[in-house]
């Protein structure tokens, strides 16, 4: 074998084994990220659904506040801020515009 041959078997040889690593790191990586989100998704609760822990320190807070003992029906979560920024202000300008000003007093004489 010439020396040419050798060098280019070798070289081929490292960069074979550099693909097949780099592959692997994209394999494994792919597939943290889909574990993460595999075990995100079952943490999280499902749409609508409120965790238990949540209505129990929403009812300690009420019964703290009031004084007597309450009962939950219902819990209502609100949007994420910055959604809806614009019909939030089209609805401040419409409550600004409906405001009703205080009377001016008169000025000048009566006729």
């Amino acid at each position: 074998m010439t020396p040419a041959v050798v060098a280019l078997a070798c070289f081929s040889t490292v960069m074979l084994a550099m693909g097949l690593l780099t592959v692997l790191i994209f394999a494994l990586r792919a597939a943290a990220r889909a574990g993460a989100r595999r075990a995100e998704v079952a943490k999280a609760p499902s749409e609508g659904e409120v965790p238990e822990e949540l209505v129990a320190v929403l009812a300690a807070a009420a019964h703290a506040a009031l004084g007597r003992a309450v009962k939950i029906h219902r819990v209502h979560v609100g949007r994420f801020p910055g959604q809806e920024t614009w019909s939030r202000a089209g609805r401040l300008d419409i409550m600004v515009s409906h405001r009703v000003a205080p009377p001016r007093p008169e000025t000048g004489s009566p006729q």
